[in-house]
């Protein structure tokens, strides 16, 4: 059987498993910034899957920024500034969501079926032809706008969501609350400039600056359920993490 005639859970659990070998051989192999990693179909070779499933991988380590792909030269080791990720416990981090969700109201909602830009096709790991719900919205506080955020759905699960759930619930939970088989979440923060809809929408000037975080939750054989852009007035909003070390009282990391 060809790879994409492969049942949709098989073909995600082989992308899957080619992606963490690929992520361990990168670290093993103590590749610096800027090395080039084999080319695809030596890659594809040792790694046991065809090319349409390793440009997926590829895809995805573009999308968390460990690797840039050049047009022509190949695949680059990015410098990410770090040696890899915090690791947050998962109920952790949709518990901290929750309470910065409280209070909160929502308005500005703009849906449409799209098709889904780079970034998002790989942090969602789709399939070519895919189409995603962009849902984006406002979120006011004591009636200033707090925050502006964009999420992405595979088209699969979009009919998950009412009107009401749009209007009410800012996480989504229909899609990963707790009667949801959400697996792994990856957050990254970072600050830039605001620009063109992030401004308009904060009522920003260009260039002003804004706190930004990309979430993306998956399910238990890897599939991406939501990926969600935030951006935060850096005049109304911090960031702040209280962390234990584990063995001191408590066995999980907060954020």
């Amino acid at each position: 059987m060809a790879m994409d005639e492969m049942p949709v859970g098989e073909r995600s659990s082989r992308s899957e498993e080619a992606y963490q070998r690929l992520r361990s051989r990168i670290r093993q192999d103590n590749l610096s910034p800027g090395d080039r990693l084999p080319g695809e179909p030596q890659l594809a070779g040792e790694l046991g899957v065809s090319r349409v499933t390793l440009r997926r991988v590829l895809d995805r380590l573009m999308a968390e920024g460990i690797v840039e792909r050049r047009a022509g030269a190949g695949t680059f080791l990015r410098d990410r500034g770090f040696n890899g990720p915090v690791i947050l416990d998962l109920a952790s981090l949709l518990g901290r969501m929750e309470d910065l969700s409280a209070g909160l109201q929502i308005e500005g909602i703009d849906v449409q079926d799209v098709v889904p830009p780079l970034p998002v096709f790989g942090a969602l790991r789709l399939r070519p032809g895919e189409s995603v719900r962009r849902i984006a919205r406002q979120r006011m506080r004591g009636g200033q706008i707090f925050a502006f955020g964009v999420d992405y759905v595979p088209g699969r699960l979009a009919d998950r969501l009412s009107e009401a759930d749009l209007a009410s619930d800012w996480l989504l939970g229909p899609l990963i609350g707790a009667d949801n088989p959400v697996e792994r979440g990856l957050q990254v923060a970072g600050a830039e400039a605001a620009q063109g809809e992030v401004a308009r929408m904060l009522g920003l000037a260009g260039g002003d600056p804004v706190l930004s975080i990309a979430r993306s939750f998956y399910d238990s054989i890897g599939r991406g359920v939501l990926h969600t852009q935030l951006f935060f007035r850096a005049d109304r909003f911090n960031l702040s993490f209280d962390a234990l070390r584990a063995g001191f009282g408590l066995r999980r990391v907060e954020a």
